[in-house]
């Protein structure tokens, strides 16, 4: 395998979890909203979630010096431009899904804590799916 390949195989694993990813997400929100752990100290396992799949989205840990040739592969242009794209698709989401519970609230009460978890859950969500989606369909 040469180091196209590799990087080609890795690429199609990164898109795998980034969906894996965008499927544990929602349940954490369900599980956490549905045994009523609103309460800001018990949000750290919903903020490692959220901050390690973000990092991962975003090209940080490619700029980082011990960055070998494979990795240097799977950030290319059209990696980038994909990432935005999944950015753009992560924030029409966020807008989307505040909108959409500012439009229920009277009807079902939510904390802020809630809504924002909701939002920002949505955005990554969105944001990982288009990232993966974009992915995959390069590597066809």
């Amino acid at each position: 395998m040469n180091l196209v390949e590799k990087a080609e195989a890795r690429s199609r694993g990164r898109a795998i979890v980034f969906y894996l990813l965008s499927m544990a997400l929602p349940a954490s929100i369900i599980l956490s909203v549905a045994n009523g752990h609103d309460e800001p100290n018990r949000l750290l396992p919903w903020f490692v979630m959220i901050g390690a799949s973000a990092l991962n989205l975003t090209g940080l840990p490619f700029r980082w010096s011990r960055c070998g040739p494979i990795a240097r592969l799977m950030n290319d242009e059209t990696t980038r431009d994909h990432r935005r794209s999944s950015f753009e698709a992560g924030f029409w989401a966020m807008i989307l899904s505040t909108a959409s519970m500012t439009a229920i609230w009277n009807a079902l009460p939510f904390s802020a804590v809630t809504m924002g978890r909701v939002a920002i859950t949505a955005g990554l969500i969105a944001a990982l799916t288009s990232f993966a989606t974009l992915e995959l369909r390069a590597s066809r």
